[in-house]
């Protein structure tokens, strides 16, 4: 009889033993998840600029990735993104304040979020500051506009092509993964179309 009891005694701590361990297991499973969580929220650099979609180009290498031979045309695609970098170094400047503003906002949001573990608060502020930089980004999507119907009217379609695929290629770079940024979809088509309304809508931002 006294042997029955060791063994239910033995058997109860096993039990037991087994159950604090998967316990311990799953809460550090969901500290580690936390901590992986708050380390990408602090690696991811907030960068407003980034949000509000501008972005400049370089001449030569739009030219040499949009294969572009002719010297005329050339000189026009370099007139063409020389005007838009002008016009976007007047937005950065008009709107330094409001890029300081939602940069300090979302860098204060993101540090409550970390220390109180609470991470779904960063998506509503990240709502709220892209309403705060709404107005510059579609000052932005303007002068973006702008530049793809330029070259929609001196590019071949091949080239033109070319342009939209680098363009995109280097708006992706904008948008870190933790920070999803709304973007403007345009209807591009299977066909280049015609007309200047058609050229607006080419690209996404």
């Amino acid at each position: 009889m006294k042997q029955i009891k060791n063994n239910i005694l033995v058997a109860v701590l096993l039990t037991f033993s087994a159950t604090v361990f998967s316990q311990q297991r799953g809460n550090n499973q969901n500290y580690s998840s936390q901590q992986g969580q708050s380390s990408q929220m602090t690696e991811a650099k907030i960068n407003p600029q980034n949000m509000a979609r501008i972005i400049m180009y370089d001449s030569d290498e739009v030219i040499k990735k949009v294969k572009i031979k002719n010297i005329a045309k050339q000189a026009i695609v370099s007139r063409a993104i020389a005007a838009h970098n002008n016009k976007i170094n007047e937005i950065k400047t008009f709107n330094f304040e409001t890029f300081d503003n939602v940069s300090k906002f979302l860098t204060k949001k993101r540090n409550e979020a970390t220390l109180n573990r609470d991470f779904n608060t960063m998506k509503e502020s990240q709502m709220q500051a892209n309403e705060m930089l709404a107005p510059i980004r579609e000052k932005v999507l303007i002068q973006k506009n702008i530049l793809c119907t330029a070259f929609e009217k001196e590019l071949s379609e091949k080239q033109y092509k070319a342009w939209l695929k680098y363009q995109e290629g280097e708006l992706k770079k904008l948008s870190p993964k933790n920070y999803e940024q709304p973007q403007m979809q345009s209807n591009r088509g299977n066909s280049r179309g015609s007309g200047q309304g058609q050229g607006m809508n080419r690209g996404g931002y």
